[in-house]
């Protein structure tokens, strides 16, 4: 038992230490995966269970200005970590958009202010639970569907490990997309805490999640470039793990997509 667990540690310490990208050491929040697995634990129990048994026999909060602010903060977040990384990673073209090469020796500036807005994304990652938190503590349940969760607790684990080994490489883009794809759904928000009666207007979430289909659908060609159309020094494995993930999204999307628009346009025909 002793050798399994000294062997263990010693792999975990290889992994995490060794072997992570020496550059982002001096960041907050990346050193273990304990304390992001634990966090990301915490969150799916909370608005899975515990949150919504403390909130049943309490009244829904109003956090109506609460998430006015949320919103607004989410769209400026979200615009400048996309706009930063477009412009270090592809204006600047240290990265190739068809073969993001993973070399952690790159240490030049441009490199470093990608990894920063790597990062940053990183962090909004992790602010983006409190979608589901305001959904359990204004008694919003319906709203918690698997889809959400896996989404939003997947892409924290996601991207601290695409943070921690791959930082600056071939993922960078969908960092980017995914950015941009918030700054609309957040002003779409935004736009409804104003005007609640968009929110029974069909055209605005029809189109969004257009836009998300699209955004998978790009990503799915993307991490297909390095593992059949470009010899690049990244690996394969992480690749077909990023076609997998967009494409299963691609389908959750399309199945929500199908039951909250077609079928319902096709019955009130």
């Amino acid at each position: 038992m002793a050798l399994v667990l000294r062997s263990f540690y010693s792999s975990y310490h290889w992994l995490f230490h060794d072997y992570q990208d020496p550059r982002v050491d001096k960041y907050p929040l990346t050193s273990s995966p304990m304390l992001i697995f634990g966090l990301t634990a915490l969150y799916v129990y909370f608005v899975t269970n515990w949150g919504q048994r403390f909130m049943s026999k309490r009244p829904p909060y109003d956090l109506t200005n609460v998430i006015k602010v949320y919103n607004f903060t989410q769209i400026i977040f979200n615009l400048a970590i996309g706009s930063y990384a477009a412009y270090y990673a592809y204006w600047r073209q240290t990265i190739s958009i068809s073969c993001g090469a993973n070399d952690t020796t790159n240490d030049s500036y441009e490199m470093q202010q990608i990894i920063l807005a790597t990062y940053l994304y990183y962090m909004s990652k992790i602010i983006d639970l409190l979608d589901t938190v305001f959904f359990v503590l204004r008694k919003k349940n319906n709203q918690i569907t698997f889809l959400h969760v896996y989404h939003h607790g997947g892409m924290v684990i996601a991207t601290f490990i695409y943070f921690k080994f791959l930082s600056g490489s071939h993922g960078t883009l969908l960092g980017v997309i995914n950015s941009y794809v918030h700054v609309i759904m957040y002003s779409y928000y935004l736009l409804t805490s104003y005007r609640p009666e968009l929110k029974n207007s069909l055209w605005w979430k029809k189109h969004i999640t257009q836009i998300q289909l699209i955004q998978f659908g790009v990503l799915v060609i993307h991490f297909l470039n390095p593992i059949f159309f470009f010899e690049c020094q990244w690996p394969k494995a992480i690749s077909l793990i990023g076609v997998i993930q967009n494409l299963f999204m691609f389908i959750l999307f399309l199945d929500f997509y199908i039951k909250a628009y077609v079928r319902k346009s096709k019955k009130a025909q």
